[in-house]
């Protein structure tokens, strides 16, 4: 072919070089053609009848159009295409006298460029219909051409491009792009690129995805993508919205390695060299935003100053070398004891500080938090270091200070600090002090009764205390349980003080089971007396207790080992409780309850309970909280709530039972609205066995005595 692609023949020297082959063995079809041809100046022209002489003329020089009567190929769509080189490809016209479809489409499907059907219009047309044609072809050539350029720079791109849906879904991808990320195509192809992102950029990258495929304007940014070798990689992306509106181009440079660097630097600009602990400046920031933290959650916070007692020695006796050693395993067991969100930071030489978040919002509350963390810190720099061949003991002096709202300065809660770690240095070393002296004697207070509360069961300080409940009849129906600690020294420790002090010690799991075991003693003795053999006794449950793996064994462990009937023991449960775990609360009181075990949702009211959540609950009965009950006869709205709760229960096909029950006239506005279950001072104030067993008797031998006789 002797003019390349495209081209466009005007005049007729230029058409005279356009070689066209014509396969026909029909003599008046195969003249007419070349009159119309060369009556418009396409003179060179040659004429085959067979589709051998076809075959052999294209491999000696393939011309620039061929035109084949459909007949001479026999059907063989197939073999006339397959054409001899790259570079022999031509447009082939199929003519046909009888417009045989079926065989003219699959012609067409195996590449054939057009068909014509025979007559004497479509030969004196013909010339035009050869112009249009080339024009075609060389268009489609160019088009082919700057594909084949398009997919050289797709493939050998160092960058990574791929195409994406408006969903994210990946349609295309160059292999720069698969090396990066060490996937397959297949394993790629399909799956939405948000899989890919690190979950810390995935609100990122949507957003701007988003963006963009609702028509925005290109856009770049950076996120982090996942590789199949489990490490992420930074990618710098350009993507836009195609013209069409339908996909997403996009291209991205792996920048990890700059990453890294950048991040090295500043590494080096807020960490301590020798510990790799935060320097000065990394905690002056964090300090800062814990300021504005405490203002914002009202919780406190608290820094610890430490100095490592005499390390000057060390450095003269052993060198710098085991200095910096020690230093170093310092640092390590500071961090081991200290929280997630905390921050142990090197000021320099031997002095650390230790940043506590998220403490208590009572500031006593918080600097018992803060004081147990330095005592652990306290005992673990006391542990023996080995430096090399020399085995070498240290202490270290710490002081304590916690702030909260109003914010301090920054350098306040840190001078704090430092003047109370140089009273621990006067107080004699190896110790804690709180910057705060009075708040150093209620915390001194509190950790000796930690202490105490460890040994009260050792001892068998713990006693139960019996209060009665009764029907509408006033007949004792049973009782609440109620855990009371009888210290020899400090006298009765009020039950919000215990309780509170158990959870926060985890002392409550052992003194519950107490509990446990205690009240089902109490059923089997009650069980020989006529009287006291029908009573069901409540217990108070807490949500670690009841949350235990095997708190339904122990209860089960605890009923057959005392051998009575599970339905005289009902186990009383906050809301609080109810909601940790929903499914898991759930399935906990349904064991309990195919056994027998009876629940009461106690203090209802105070909390949050709808009756799309209580009607799932396998609850026997709602306790109405006593603070609805004790102004019952006087605010308006306690009635209102009391009644409410009254209807709810019949809603829920629950009992009801009120606590903090005092006057005559609780009483019976309790009874006119539908309460029949009763506790509280007017029947029997809570009291030890002893005295429970004997008014339990007094009452039972004189049902004339009803209530208002015993509280007159």
């Amino acid at each position: 072919m002797s003019l390349p692609y495209p081209y466009l023949a005007h005049s007729l020297a230029e058409k005279a070089e356009v070689a066209i082959l014509v396969v026909e063995d029909e003599v008046s079809h195969a003249e007419a053609m070349l009159r119309s041809l060369k009556a418009s100046g396409w003179t060179n022209v040659e004429v085959v009848t067979s589709l051998h002489d076809f075959r052999m003329r294209c491999v000696a020089s393939p011309p620039a159009i061929a035109l084949v009567d459909l007949i001479l190929t026999d059907g063989r769509a197939t073999e006339l295409l397959i054409q001899p080189t790259e570079e022999g490809l031509f447009p082939i016209i199929i003519m046909t006298s009888h417009g045989d479809e079926k065989i003219v489409m699959e012609v067409m499907k195996n590449g054939a460029f057009d068909y014509l059907v025979k007559s004497e219009a479509v030969f004196l047309d013909l010339p035009r219909i050869l112009n249009r044609s080339l024009r075609e072809w060389a268009l489609k050539h160019e088009r082919i051409m700057l594909m084949n350029e398009a997919k050289a720079i797709y493939d050998l791109s160092i960058d990574m491009i791929c195409i994406a849906d408006l969903n994210g879904y990946f349609l295309r991808l160059n292999p720069a792009f698969q090396r990066t990320l060490g996937y397959t195509a297949e394993e790629l192809y399909g799956k939405p690129f948000i899989e890919f992102v690190h979950p810390d950029d995935c609100a990122k990258t949507l957003t701007e995805f988003s963006l963009l495929a609702k028509g925005g304007k290109a856009t770049n940014f950076g996120n982090r993508y996942h590789t199949k070798s489990g490490e992420y990689r930074w990618l710098e992306w350009n993507a836009l919205l195609a013209p069409q509106g339908d996909v997403i181009y996009a291209v991205a440079r792996d920048v990890s390695e700059r990453k890294r660097t950048e991040k090295q630097i500043q590494h080096l600009a807020f960490y301590d060299q020798l510990t790799d602990l935060p320097n000065r400046q990394l905690l002056q920031d964090r300090l800062k935003q814990a300021l504005v933290l405490t203002g914002r959650n009202s919780k406190h916070s608290g820094l610890l100053f430490i100095d490592v007692d005499n390390f000057k020695n060390l450095n003269d006796t052993l060198g710098h070398d085991m200095g910096d050693m020690l230093l170093q395993q310092v640092a390590q067991r500071l961090t081991f004891c200290t929280r997630e969100g905390d921050t142990v930071a090197r000021l320099g030489g031997d002095e650390f500080v230790v940043l506590l978040l998220n403490l208590s919002e009572q500031a006593l509350d918080a600097a018992a938090q803060a004081r147990v963390i330095g005592e652990k810190m306290l005992a673990a720099i006391d542990q023996p270091y080995q430096l090399e061949q020399n085995t070498f003991r240290c202490t270290a002096s710490i002081g304590a200070a916690v702030f909260g709202s109003p914010q301090p300065t920054v350098e306040l809660p840190m001078k704090q600090a430092d003047i109370a770690m140089y009273q621990a240095k006067n107080a004699g070393r190896n110790t804690l002090r709180l910057f705060d002296h009075q708040m150093q004697e209620k915390i001194s207070e509190r950790v000796s009764l930690e202490i105490e509360l460890q040994r009260a069961l050792e001892l068998q300080q713990f006693q139960l205390y019996y209060q009665p409940q009764v029907d509408s009849l006033n007949r004792t129906v049973g009782a609440e349980a109620l855990i009371r600690w009888r210290h020899p020294v400090r006298g009765l420790v009020p039950p919000i003080q215990l309780i509170t002090l158990a959870e926060e010690t985890g002392l409550i799991l052992p003194i519950g089971l107490w509990v446990l075991e205690t009240a089902c003693t109490q059923i089997k003795a009650w069980q020989v007396g006529a009287c006291s053999r029908d009573l069901v006794l409540s217990i108070n449950v807490s949500a670690k207790q009841f949350h235990l793996t095997d708190f339904v064994a122990q209860v089960q462990a605890a009923l057959q080992r005392h051998a009575i009937n599970p339905k005289l023991l009902k186990l009383e449960l906050t809301e609080s409780v109810l909601q940790d775990n929903t499914e898991e609360t759930i399935g906990i009181m349904r064991s309990l309850n195919k056994i027998g075990v009876a629940f009461s949702l106690d203090d209802f009211g105070t909390g949050y309970s709808s009756l799309q959540y209580l009607k799932r609950l396998p609850l026997d009965e709602l306790k109405i909280d006593q603070s609805f009950v004790r102004d019952i006869d006087t605010d308006s709205n306690d009635k209102t709530i009391v009644s409410t709760i009254i209807a709810m229960s019949k809603l829920l096909g629950l009992g009801v039972i009120a606590e903090g029950v005092e006057t005559l006239e609780q009483r019976q506005f309790l009874l006119d609205n539908g309460c029949t279950r009763f506790q509280g001072y007017l029947f029997g104030k809570p009291l030890p066995i002893e005295q429970f067993d004997k008014w339990l008797t007094q009452v039972s031998c004189d049902h004339q005595k009803i209530w208002r006789g015993m509280h007159h």
